[in-house]
């Protein structure tokens, strides 16, 4: 008896000491962006198991073995990208073109900010190890002032947001405060979080600052609240960091609906070759038909004033960073002239203009998102943590436009290398 357990003991060693021995895949020779701060970590090899990284040790110095190596010889990865504010499609049948735009530009997670009840089940379908789709976070179907909500009906859709794994509710605005303080009660009550629009209520109806900001919001898109109110602008930040509230500004969408573009440059943009010609034509058209029915000297008012507006959104998205505001990114690509995941870049690019440095861009998208959910599994390139990251040419710490040519994305539990990629974009390339 003795004898048969010391043999079970030392097959279960030498058993427990392979598996240790031995990774699915390793990354030879990279260079590491680990988000965790600011650093690069040079010639490291990272060897991942069942989809999780289970070592990163200086390259050629492991006895770990791997079934299958990537060269990552001269290259960098840090961790994928996400895109905070999506709407997803109306129709389930153009989800994966969606997800696959998103893929191709490295962003694997998104977050749903135009919920229905049926996204549950898409979600519960493209999330599983057996589909290659971005990770799906939902907002409920979104909440506005022109619904008369009594408590029932409050209880009864927060409840059912809760009851089905939604992830936030999504508000856009509200009938009245005493409406908005009875939510906000009901939302702690099934510790659920709000997210959406500053509440305002162009009638008239005034719900205080002190009230929004100790609610169950967690995070503020479009800059709301923080634009066009100067005098409010210093005791706002101070709430949101003091309330731990994320922003997210969503700048592209607002320069797009201002007419802040050239027609000649914007329809060659990244992504613009995902749409067909007469998409593109109807999308000029429109824009022309409405400066030409504004007439001249309108437009270059309107432009002037918007300019104007866009310079305040830049401004103080610098003040919220540097007050240690934590920022999320999205385009909000929802309209003409966006493209899904290539957008992303895009918002980067604006961030950057305004004074933001690529390290903190790169935080929006990354460790911020994830801390955003209180998911500690991805959002850093770390031991135990999930293998989600991007391969890449040059290090985006100093040049984000490397971001444009993805060498590579490894996310759940599989590697898409340059080919893959290709594949995809020919796949739904019009061209």
């Amino acid at each position: 008896m003795k004898n048969f357990l010391r043999l079970s003991l030392l097959l279960l060693c030498q058993i427990a000491f392979s598996q240790k021995n031995e990774a699915d895949y390793v990354i030879k020779n990279v260079s590491i962006i680990p988000m965790n701060k600011e650093t690069v970590l040079k010639d490291k090899d990272i060897f991942i198991t069942k989809g999780k990284i289970i070592s990163i040790e200086k390259s050629g110095k492991s006895k770990i073995k791997a079934r299958q190596e990537v060269n990552g010889m001269g290259k960098y990865i840090m961790p994928s990208l996400s895109d905070a504010h999506v709407h997803l499609p109306e129709a389930e049948k153009d989800l994966k073109r969606f997800f696959d735009l998103n893929l191709m530009n490295g962003v694997t997670k998104l977050r749903s900010m135009r919920g229905t009840w049926e996204h549950k089940d898409w979600r519960d379908k493209y999330n599983s190890k057996d589909v290659m789709a971005p990770k799906l976070y939902i907002s409920s179907p979104p909440i506005s002032r022109n619904y008369d909500l009594t408590k029932e009906d409050i209880v009864a859709y927060v409840k059912a947001a809760k009851e089905n794994d939604y992830d936030i509710v999504k508000m856009m605005s509200i009938k009245s405060q005493d409406v908005f303080v009875l939510f906000d009660d009901v939302c702690k009550q099934y510790d659920m979080k709000i997210a959406g629009h500053f509440i305002s209520n162009p009638k008239g109806i005034v719900i205080e600052d002190d009230i929004i900001f100790k609610s169950s919001f967690n995070s503020i898109e479009h800059l709301g609240g923080l634009i066009g109110e100067p005098e409010k602008l210093e005791s706002r930040i101070n709430a949101l960091k003091n309330n731990d509230i994320y922003v997210c500004p969503t700048l592209l969408w607002y320069k797009i609906a201002y007419g802040l573009f050239d027609l000649d440059e914007i329809i060659k943009i990244p992504g613009m070759e995902f749409y067909d010609e007469k998409t593109k034509k109807e999308w000029v058209e429109k824009t022309k038909i409405y400066r030409e029915k504004t007439g001249k000297e309108a437009i270059e008012e309107e432009l002037r004033l918007y300019g104007k507006e866009m310079e305040e959104r830049l401004i103080v998205l610098k003040q919220l960073e540097a007050a240690g505001i934590k920022l999320l990114l999205s385009p909000d690509s929802s309209s003409k002239y966006t493209v899904p995941g290539f957008s992303v870049l895009t918002e980067m690019q604006l961030y950057k203009k305004a004074g933001l440095s690529n390290y903190a861009i790169l935080q929006a998208s990354t460790v911020n998102f994830a801390n955003y959910f209180n998911d500690t599994t991805y959002g850093t390139i770390e031991e135990g943590k999930l293998a989600d990251f991007i391969l890449l040419n040059e290090n985006p710490l100093e040049d984000l436009n490397t971001l444009q040519n993805i060498e590579g994305v490894f996310y759940n539990f599989q590697f898409l290398n340059k080919t893959d990629l290709e594949k995809l974009r020919k796949e739904h390339s019009l061209y």
